[in-house]
């Protein structure tokens, strides 16, 4: 019989892979192994990183089967998940849903502001299912799947947050033991993270897109206050950026206490494709200031 292994993209993990890989070994009969391989991001603040994450580097032997989570680019994954052996796919990223045609039902690529909501959903179909109640979902795993959908929505903030991530949130609340100030202090940990090492963060959350045919390399770092973090590190982000070899590159920064979006770039093609998708105005600079928040994925949809 073959071996499920759970597991997420391969260039890097942020806080929704990580939560969804550890929540989804509790919604089967049998316990899959969960693996991850891509380097926790800065997403993945302090005081998660102490939690009881309990996930392996790499499938080890046998005959194993796959599901993937947060992500369905092929390319993404990681290099030992063969397609024909992946028989689960939740992912909030849409492009690749004809891929997993194939999969039927089991393919659950849908517009969500969180994968950690399809998590979530799927855990309390299935645990309904054998009438044992979604209750015995452990702390950590809806501290992880509570966490990952504020950040994913940007604190419910951007348009990508649906009413299923507000319910999602609402309920994994009753079996988490955060503090009342829990999200606040996760957005502070990752600043001091982000701080620390500006180069690495940015690095950690950037993915290499076709943008109009183009090569183009997008970060995107979320901070509570990121106007400050442009103005302190404009050189470190291009070094960051650069390093993935194109001249086309942007960094979106979501700034939670402002609402608004800063994108730093120096490319006068990306420029000007921000400004034909969305309001932005890059006062006679590199820096652009949105109306709102905007999230990579959001941007890109828009352009693509």
């Amino acid at each position: 019989m073959a071996k499920t292994v759970v597991t997420t993209g391969k260039r890097f993990t942020d806080i929704d892979g990580l939560a969804c890989v550890i929540a989804y070994k509790e919604i089967p009969q049998e316990e899959p192994l969960a693996v991850i391989i891509g380097p926790l991001n800065d997403s993945v603040s302090a005081s998660v990183r102490n939690w009881p994450l309990n996930y392996s580097t790499r499938p080890g032997p046998g005959i194993l089967e796959y599901v993937v989570v947060d992500v369905s680019e092929l390319n993404e994954f990681p290099e030992f998940v063969k397609k024909e052996k992946v028989v689960e796919i939740y992912d909030h990223h849409l492009g690749f849903e004809k891929t997993w045609q194939h999969l039927g039902e089991k393919a659950k690529i849908e517009a969500v502001g969180a994968c950690a909501t399809l998590i979530w959903e799927e855990f309390k179909k299935r645990k309904q299912q054998t009438a044992n109640s979604y209750q015995q979902i452990t702390t950590v795993a809806a501290n992880l799947l509570y966490t990952a959908i504020a950040s994913n929505t940007l604190n419910f903030q951007a348009s990508v947050t649906t009413e299923r991530d507000k319910k999602a949130f609402a309920e994994l609340a009753k079996f988490t033991n955060l503090p009342k100030d829990w999200i606040a202090k996760y957005y502070q940990e990752q600043e001091v993270s982000v701080y620390a090492n500006p180069i690495l963060a940015v690095s950690n959350d950037t993915k290499l897109q076709l943008v109009k045919g183009m090569r183009c390399a997008i970060g995107q770092i979320e901070l509570w206050d990121s106007k400050n973090f442009l103005k302190e590190y404009p050189s470190e982000i291009e070094v960051a950026l650069r390093a993935f070899e194109t001249e086309h590159w942007f960094l979106i920064s979501p700034s939670i206490s402002e609402g608004r979006s800063y994108i730093y770039t120096k490319s006068e093609i990306i420029k000007d494709f921000l400004r034909q998708v969305m309001p932005i105005d890059f006062f006679g600079t590199d820096v652009g200031v949105t109306k709102k928040l905007w999230l990579r994925k959001e941007i890109l949809a828009k352009i693509q």
